[in-house]
């Protein structure tokens, strides 16, 4: 594997990340009522850090000799909150993909560049937790078991 396939890998996940600015932008302005309080902010907060990744990725890019693509992924819409949300999670698992896409086009002995995409598959790990915890797609287990405290002497 060599860098050409590195920094296809890289520009994909590009790709991805500048559709995440664009996709929760729309989302930040299309989503309404009561849920446009909560959900705002937080679309609004994932397209800055797509964003900061988009230009990271951009300068990594070139970095290995390679053109930073232009062009987005798919970009979804909705104007329902949950499927916003799920159209949201349904990105970051493509731009995990491409990341562990990436590292695994990385040589043996090129572990810097292994590292950094670790990091960034960590950052699209946690996006990903936290959506499926707001689609519902990952709950608590919680202990129903009846607990007895015990005296204390």
């Amino acid at each position: 594997m060599g860098r050409a396939e590195l920094v296809e890998n890289l520009n994909k996940a590009l790709s991805l990340e500048l559709a995440g600015v664009i996709q929760y932008s729309q989302h930040s302005y299309l989503v309404m009522g009561t849920d446009r309080e909560i959900y705002k902010d937080y679309f609004l907060g994932q397209a800055e850090e797509a964003q900061d990744h988009a230009e990271i990725l951009g300068d990594k890019i070139v970095a290995l000799g390679g053109i930073p693509t232009v062009e987005p992924a798919m970009i979804r819409q909705s104007v329902d909150v949950q499927e916003m949300l799920k159209q949201d999670l349904e990105l970051e698992r493509e731009a995990i993909a491409a990341y562990m896409a990436a590292w695994a086009s990385c040589d043996d002995n090129d572990l810097p560049q292994k590292f950094w995409l670790e990091g960034q598959i960590a950052d699209e790990q946690m996006h990903i937790e936290e959506l499926e915890k707001l689609t519902g797609e990952r709950t608590a287990k919680v202990n129903t078991e009846k607990i007895t405290l015990r005296e204390v002497s």
